[in-house]
């Protein structure tokens, strides 16, 4: 039995490291892999927390909400 579970691992890890080879290889894949990638840095540079002045403004509100709740 346990030689039956070891041979269905290697049979699969086997498989899926053939699928894995042949999807790297593919020039359209390659193509839309570059294109989701180069829409995710353009959505994730307009959301950087640490962009300069960012975290200013952040304090700044926090202070002025504290303000408001003071009065």
């Amino acid at each position: 039995m346990y030689l039956l579970g070891l041979g269905l691992l290697v049979l699969s890890t086997w498989y899926l490291m053939k699928l894995y080879t042949n999807f790297n290889n593919d020039p359209m894949a390659k193509k839309e892999i570059d294109n989701a990638w180069q829409e995710a840095k353009k959505e994730a540079k307009g959301k950087n927390p640490f962009a300069p002045g960012r975290i200013k403004e952040a304090l700044n509100a926090y202070k002025a909400d504290m303000k408001k709740e003071d009065t």
